[in-house]
């Protein structure tokens, strides 16, 4: 519908805004940034399915929806784009601007879907996992490994895969933070049904990690879920403890 309308540009540092205002009922009509930017984000919701990567709500430069999974996995995802940028001189996941996708209110077989994965293409997230800042660079972090050192996933090569996501996990948390004394070290704080994180880097043990290779046990058998395909979520203590 064609409409009688005010034109005018927004602008600031970092901001070129196109802003199309009803000449009549000064409704905005349309708007959108002008400025060209390397961070390409796209939010979709899988609706408490399973089909990836689902509807998109959410892209570059749109604004908020008012669904805290949605909005925070964007806010997130570009926390961890602008860490690695500005910390590694690195353009995305893959050093070349990939665009990150990442999919929420994912879920396969009892819901809520309690995880978060990196598929090879995508961060994906259960209901509430990507409203955790760690978590977010927890994931985007295993395409990094993806898509430099490779390390696969099984054994202590997956140990630390697992343990490089935990460590930018909380880099990103505290980024601009230089007192790292004051640092937390926790992954998925409170996540535990006790009250527990997930995993505390300062401490291991807490958590059933072991912080020292002296208590690396080689796992026997075939490598598979029921083993940690290695222990690679236990083993990755030994090496969050040199970190901290």
């Amino acid at each position: 519908q064609t409409r009688l309308a005010w034109f005018g540009e927004a602008r600031s540092f970092a901001v070129r805004e196109a802003i199309w205002v009803d000449a009549v009922d000064a409704s905005v009509l349309l708007h959108f940034s002008q400025i060209t930017e390397a961070l390409n984000r796209s939010i979709y919701t899988a609706g408490g399915t399973s089909t990836l990567p689902g509807t998109l709500v959410r892209s570059e430069g749109g604004l908020p929806t008012g669904d805290s999974d949605v909005d925070l996995a964007y806010n997130y995802a570009g926390d961890t784009y602008n860490y690695y940028a500005s910390q590694h001189g690195r353009d995305s996941y893959d050093n070349a601007g990939a665009p990150l996708l990442s999919t929420v209110h994912y879920c396969e077989g009892s819901c809520p879907y309690a995880n978060a994965f990196w598929d090879g293409t995508q961060m994906v997230y259960g209901d509430g996992f990507s409203a955790a800042d760690d978590v977010d660079a927890h994931e985007l972090t295993h395409a990094v490994t993806e898509n430099s050192a490779g390390l696969v996933y099984c054994g202590l090569s997956g140990a630390l895969n697992e343990s490089f996501s935990d460590i930018i996990g909380v880099a990103v948390r505290h980024a601009g933070q230089a007192d790292v004394g004051a640092w937390s070290w926790e992954i998925g704080p409170g996540w535990c049904p006790d009250g527990r994180p997930l995993r505390d880097m300062a401490d291991p043990a807490r958590c059933g990690q072991p912080a020292h290779m002296r208590d690396y046990v080689p796992t026997t058998g075939p490598l598979s879920e029921l083993n940690d395909y290695g222990g690679v979520h236990k083993y990755s203590g030994i090496h969050n403890k040199a970190a901290h």
